[in-house]
């Protein structure tokens, strides 16, 4: 190689390097997955939203993994941390693993009772003021690829930047600079919307992004986990649209069965999970309904809009 060649390359490699790249603060993505109390889900499956499954052997948070190891790589970042914040009864246990770029922490809600700015606020702490933070909660299943979600709120602008859905929903979606949380009392419960974000207001520019389509949806009740699961096998095959009020659901979307449960053979599954340590027997029909471990459904018995507990019970939809 000639200096002549090598003085160019060394040219490009500095102008290369003078351009700041897209989310260059990002140094760090939180998942929230912390619950005060046990909802109906949590109680009769015994599962955290985020292991709850969206297919026979992939729960929500490996749908999450997939989501940030492509955000990770779309943005060259070599090691990104994902921190899963979770309550101590979330029935999940702290560890920390490597998946290509991405370095996941399930570790505990450092702070009870604090309200999310609280939570928020007590996160940034271990940061510097310019570092940046990509927020939003694990029980949720996206429709959207994360990389597209992260930079339509890095180009909204804005110390702290909300993402809201086209129809004016928050979408639970928040990059914010850690420097902007610093006024927030280290001390009590603080509320995001009615307290934080007034005061944010006054001194940091807080900004909204609104997405071209919904982010995602919740899979923290029964109702929206079976709902979410619908959409997003329909995203799967290529169908776009969202439930109609009066729509048709006479064609099956999914029919989970997780690895550890029993099914006898001539089960029709329609919009339904059965998970692990479950047992149904020939015949069976389930419809748009979850059945939970150690759960018994008899012989050629039809469980429609139901949740079956391991106790025997039932609860509707």
């Amino acid at each position: 190689m000639n200096w002549r060649l090598a003085e160019l390359e060394t040219e490009q490699q500095r102008k290369q390097a003078a351009i700041v790249r897209p989310l260059s603060k990002l140094k760090a993505v939180v998942l929230l997955a912390g619950d005060v109390r046990k909802n109906t889900l949590r109680k009769l499956t015994g599962r955290a939203s985020p292991s709850l499954p969206v297919g026979a052997s992939r729960t929500v948070l490996d749908c999450w993994r997939e989501q940030l190891i492509t955000l990770a790589e779309t943005l060259g970042i070599p090691q990104l941390p994902v921190r899963v914040l979770i309550s101590r009864n979330s029935g999940l246990t702290p560890r920390t693993e490597r998946f290509g770029p991405v370095l996941m922490s399930i570790e505990y809600d450092p702070s009870s009772f604090r309200g999310t700015a609280g939570l928020l606020s007590d996160v940034a702490r271990a940061y510097d003021d310019d570092d940046q933070l990509l927020v939003t909660s694990a029980g949720q299943i996206l429709f959207e690829p994360l990389i597209r979600i992260a930079m339509d709120l890095y180009n909204a602008g804005g110390d702290f930047t909300l993402g809201i859905d086209p129809s004016g929903v928050p979408s639970g979606m928040m990059l914010y600079r850690c420097g902007c949380m610093r006024s927030i009392n280290p001390v009590g419960f603080c509320d995001l919307n009615e307290q934080a974000l007034p005061e944010l207001s006054r001194e940091h520019e807080v900004r909204v992004a609104r997405f071209a389509a919904p982010a995602g949806m919740s899979v923290r009740t029964l109702q929206s986990y079976l709902s979410a699961l619908r959409t997003f096998h329909r995203h799967a095959s290529g169908r776009t649209e969202i439930d109609q009020p009066y729509e048709e659901q006479w064609r099956p979307t999914f029919g989970i069965i997780e690895p550890g449960a029993k099914v006898g053979r001539n089960v029709i599954v329609h919009d339904s999970v059965i998970l692990a340590g479950a047992r149904i027997e020939p015949g069976a029909v389930l419809v748009r309904s979850v059945i939970c471990p150690d759960a018994l459904v008899t012989r050629e018995d039809h469980v429609v809009d139901q949740v079956v507990s391991g106790t025997g019970g039932s609860v509707p939809l």
